[in-house]
């Protein structure tokens, strides 16, 4: 039976562990956590009913497959902690943007295999997209284990690690772009006269409905939206504006701007 080990335990970590449990990844007994917090963590385990424990080092020395969940500022600090419960016989998955598997394998004292994946926080709600990717020691079983995993959260796709931070820039980052737009429009709706509440819902029924428009038909973003633009009607007086004011280069630049700041951290 494989054992699993979460060490942090903030949102994305319980929103990982969460979906393993309620699709029936895994079981609780097959899950510890651990944190600093213990608050949380009393909270997380009376919750999922799962072992809890401050001891990175322990968590990891029982663990098969060990989720990395804590800050990317942390690694340096955490790696070190469970370096020794560390070899090739267990899989290593890190969820930190902007850190890469060699990083990562620098902190390390032995070989082992080690999995970076970006998810986004829609995995909260099982409508996740994970990026993953795999440095040279993993092994196809562990390939297709972290395939598995993730996929309870929702969308998986595979990428070339040397793409990873500029994926996690359009979907790591893209929930706060998102958020920004479905406000924008809520403030619009307020100011020609809707109800806050009202403007809000229908803003977001609208990005939400779009998203699966995307996604089901498989049409490029400017087909669909020739579909919305009739010749000479309200849809491309609004987007006159927005081309006016720069939305798409705002948009192209707030990417490029996550992307530079992912390879500071």
């Amino acid at each position: 039976m494989t054992t699993f080990a979460f060490i942090g335990a903030g949102k994305m970590g319980e929103a990982i562990l969460r979906s393993l449990l309620e699709k029936g990844f895994m079981q609780p007994s097959q899950a510890i956590l651990s944190d600093v917090d213990l608050e949380r963590l009393h909270e997380l385990s009376d919750r999922y009913k799962v072992r809890v424990t401050s001891d990175n080092l322990a968590a990891t020395r029982e663990a098969d497959v060990i989720v990395l969940a804590v800050k990317p500022q942390n690694h340096a600090t955490v790696l070190p902690e469970i370096a020794d419960a560390i070899d090739d016989g267990k899989t290593l998955i890190s969820i930190a943007m902007g850190k890469s598997t060699e990083s990562i394998e620098a902190h390390l004292k032995k070989p082992a295999q080690v999995i970076r994946v970006m998810p986004n926080t829609p995995a909260m709600v099982s409508a996740s997209i994970s990026a993953i990717s795999y440095n040279e020691r993993v092994r196809p079983e562990s390939r297709e284990l972290a395939r598995e995993m993730f996929s309870t959260l929702g969308e998986v796709v595979e990428v070339d690690e040397k793409m990873q931070d500029e994926v996690g820039a359009i979907s790591g980052c893209g929930p706060a772009y998102f958020y920004l737009m479905v406000e924008a429009l809520s403030d619009a709706g307020v100011r020609i006269g809707l109800d806050r509440a009202l403007a809000t819902r229908i803003a977001t029924e609208t990005m939400i409905g779009s998203g699966m428009m995307l996604r089901q038909t498989g049409l490029h973003p400017a087909q669909l939206r020739d579909m919305v633009t009739s010749p000479g009607g309200t849809t491309i007086a609004a987007l006159e504006v927005l081309e006016e004011y720069s939305f798409r280069a705002a948009v192209m630049k707030a990417v490029q701007a996550a992307l530079k700041r992912s390879r500071e951290v």
